[in-house]
């Protein structure tokens, strides 16, 4: 049935103008073993989204390091998006069964190498994520010594699991440069932002140590739902810090988790995103089972519409009413190429002096 599109879908000249300027990003996924964090990020003309695992991690640590050539495709894009000083880079170490439930990277030489390795990305303004069993492998192996400073995180015993409450405000998120959470800011109706979780079982906790003198940004906050919340302290989930030059940004749980938005989202904003990750083709059945959600009068149904939907674009999991086509062969080639955007490598001092990690 041909639904009408209604004008809060009509895009303005500023948005327009807008999603042209919009930021180049790469971001490179770090994981091997069972992925317990499944969001990422689709590949679109201004994102470079790359998965690599741990052994490829320190292959490619040697050639940043090095500044050598690598016949890998992959590598190159990577490099090229190091050094094209526009682009964001993002190196993201999922959390995963290699982690180890937080006690080591795979091993003490791949942790090792994922400490030499964020001394030498931080050097050259690209930025870490970590979440759950990677923040919790980084920051209990962070050595004062090596790192300048003692660990401003301090991962807790205790762990949580199931029905989970975060709250922040819009413009600590529209502040931070990691493009899920801005989007997630950008996305937000209100300036207040509340998202329920289904937390897996043995999700990290942790805190800010207040008396290590960094600037430790807290983006949002959260407590568990199941038992006695009340008695529960809220803490962070989503926090950044300035480390070298670029960020660690911090993250408790996972995207791919998301159950409800309890805040209200511009829908407009929705489509728009959903346009630009995906095509006109998911952007349109999103509008067409929202309208049809809203005219049904079911709250519950437009709520989970809108929730599917902010899950999907924050992480890339699927929402139950989009059916999205297999890529095409040329689709699938493009893959191994630099994000669908032009790479102007400007010049870059790959001459660090990495007297900490060696």
């Amino acid at each position: 049935m041909y639904i009408k599109k209604m004008s809060l879908f009509t895009k303005t000249k500023e948005e327009e103008e807008a999603e042209k300027k919009n930021q180049k990003i790469c971001i490179v996924s770090i994981q091997s073993g069972q992925p317990y964090d499944t969001s990422e990020q689709p590949n679109t003309h201004t994102c470079y989204y790359v998965n690599i695992n741990f052994q490829q991690m320190k292959e490619l640590y040697k050639v940043i390091k090095n500044d050598t050539e690598s016949e890998n495709q992959i590598f190159k894009n990577i490099v090229h998006h190091i050094k094209d000083r526009d682009t964001i880079v993002f190196f993201d170490f999922k959390c995963c069964s290699d982690c180890q439930a937080g006690a080591t990277f795979l091993d003490e030489d791949k942790t090792l190498t994922v400490f030499k390795m964020i001394n030498t990305l931080t050097r050259k303004h690209c930025n870490i994520v970590v979440g759950d069993h990677s923040m919790a492998s980084l920051f209990n192996h962070w050595d004062r010594h090596k790192m300048d400073f003692k660990s401003p995180i301090k991962i807790h015993d205790e762990t949580t699991s199931g029905p989970f409450r975060m709250t922040g405000k819009k413009e600590d998120f529209m502040a931070s440069d990691y493009p899920v959470l801005k989007n997630l800011g950008d996305l937000s109706a209100d300036n207040k932002i509340q998202i329920q979780f289904e937390n897996m079982g043995g999700t990290k906790v942790f805190s800010i140590n207040r008396d290590v003198k960094v600037d430790v940004k807290v983006i949002s906050k959260g407590i568990p739902l199941s038992g006695r919340s009340h008695d529960q302290k809220e803490n962070p989930v989503h926090c950044e810090f300035n480390y070298r030059k670029g960020k660690i940004i911090v993250s408790q749980t996972h995207w791919c988790n998301l159950t409800n938005v309890n805040s209200n989202v511009d829908v407009h904003k929705i489509r728009r995103e959903f346009s630009t990750q995906y095509g006109e083709d998911c952007a349109n059945q999103f509008e067409v089972e929202y309208t049809s959600a809203v005219r049904s009068g079911n709250k519950e149904r437009v709520n989970r519409v809108v929730s599917e939907s902010v899950r999907q674009i924050c992480s890339a999991t699927p929402a139950t009413f989009i059916i999205q086509k297999k890529p095409t062969p040329k689709q699938e080639e493009n893959k191994l190429k630099l994000g669908g955007y032009d790479n102007n490598l400007g010049g870059y001092d790959n001459n660090i002096d990495d007297n900490k990690y060696v």
